[in-house]
């Protein structure tokens, strides 16, 4: 069955539905929910399967995914666990804003309006789902930050998985807009507040 999404103009303005692959096709723009996991100085970063279609190994945001046409912002909760397999309630989770992501590739344009989320991070058990996710990756802020804008070629993470460090560069990360990346750490900084 074919997912249909929810399709908006430039000022989030709802103008229709289309079908999942044509929206990426065509750059419109639609609704996601992200959600990211972080402790003290540290953010979770999650590798996306190899399996995956789009950016298969790359790491990306903890959990995500797109808000279906019958879908409430509160349903993308769901993701978190069907990726890791943490059930968390919506309440649970601090709001950060909603932030614009593109992502621009040939034949491909992504265009989200991104509920975005934060969850502090517990330690809990995580169960990935492989199809979805590789594994999870505890990443200091600042150096990932760093890494983003250009500062740093390289940065260390700790796989949940294997409790081992990972080196990360900017190469291997999902190629979000800085903005988008720049939300995020203003974001989590207020959190800290």
């Amino acid at each position: 069955m074919k997912e249909h999404l929810t399709i908006f103009d430039d000022n989030h303005q709802k103008i229709g539905e289309k079908e999942r692959n044509q929206v990426h096709l065509d750059g419109d723009w639609h609704e996601t929910f992200h959600c990211w996991f972080w402790k003290e100085d540290l953010i979770y970063l999650q590798r996306r399967s190899m399996e995956k279609q789009d950016f298969p190994g790359k790491y990306d945001i903890t959990a995500a995914g797109h808000l279906a046409t019958d879908e409430t912002i509160a349903n993308g909760v769901r993701e978190i666990e069907e990726e890791l397999g943490l059930s968390l309630t919506f309440e649970q989770l601090t709001f950060m804003g909603i932030f614009e992501d593109v992502i621009e590739l040939d034949e491909f344009l992504d265009r989200e309006f991104a509920h975005t989320y934060g969850y502090v991070y517990q330690d809990e058990t995580l169960r990935f789902d492989d199809q979805e996710v590789m594994d999870v990756v505890a990443v200091n802020r600042n150096e990932l930050l760093a890494l983003t804008e250009g500062r740093l070629r390289t940065i260390e993470g700790n796989s949940l998985m294997t409790n081992h460090l990972v080196q990360i560069t900017q190469g291997d990360l999902v190629p979000h807009r800085q903005t988008y990346w720049q939300n995020v750490f203003e974001s989590l900084t207020r959190m800290d507040a």
